[in-house]
């Protein structure tokens, strides 16, 4: 009786596979589910020290304008991320602007904060520096450009909280990861709202 129940079981997975390849040939090709853009996250020398910079690589299929006016928003940085409490614009200067930046990073880093002058260029890009602060060091660069009809964006920075690098590397992965991937939701869903705006302004 047993071996009758094993052979039975085989035959419904044989009928079972069957189906399912006759219904793969009806439908044709079955394409995959788009995942998440990846963002590639690596390790680099500053050329103008020998700190260690955290960079961001990413290829969004956004406009790059409406990633560009997320990042240019930084005043709204802590709507991004919960390890950014607040941004205020301290005062223009004639190169830029000044922001007071507040963090609170898990433990043992804990709260700190950085006075940054943000400077944006022709080519679009957008840098910053500290000038005063608790942290070692803050400074970076973002770049835009678009290929293919996508958003390419690659950011550097060196972020110093005063810790060995090795115990701050995964801390720093993560924070600059998620940033940077909510800087795709946000913009994601600025160009949706946008599409929606202006087809509504189509109609009669």
């Amino acid at each position: 009786m047993l071996w009758a129940r094993r052979w039975l079981v085989v035959r419904r997975l044989q009928r079972l596979l069957s189906l399912l390849a006759v219904a793969a040939s009806l439908t044709g090709t079955v394409r995959p589910v788009l995942a998440e853009p990846d963002i590639e996250i690596s390790y680099e020398r500053d050329d103008s020290s020998a700190d260690s910079l955290i960079r961001a690589e990413a290829l969004f299929p956004v406009r790059s304008s409406d990633i560009q006016r997320v990042f240019a928003a930084i005043s709204a940085y802590p709507e991004l991320h919960d390890w950014i409490r607040s941004t205020r614009l301290v005062r223009k200067t004639v190169q830029g602007e000044e922001f007071l930046v507040e963090f609170a990073f898990p433990w043992p880093v804990g709260k700190q904060w950085s006075r940054v002058e943000v400077r944006r260029h022709a080519d679009n890009s957008i840098e910053w520096h500290q000038i005063d602060g608790s942290l070692k060091a803050n400074r970076g660069r973002i770049a835009f450009s678009t290929r293919g009809g996508a958003a390419h964006i690659d950011y550097r920075a060196v972020i110093d909280v005063g810790f060995p690098d090795a115990l701050t590397r995964p801390y720093k992965k993560r924070f600059v990861s998620e940033f940077v991937g909510a800087v795709y939701q946000q913009a994601r869903s600025r160009g949706s709202s946008t599409a929606i705006a202006l087809a509504s302004r189509a109609q009669p």
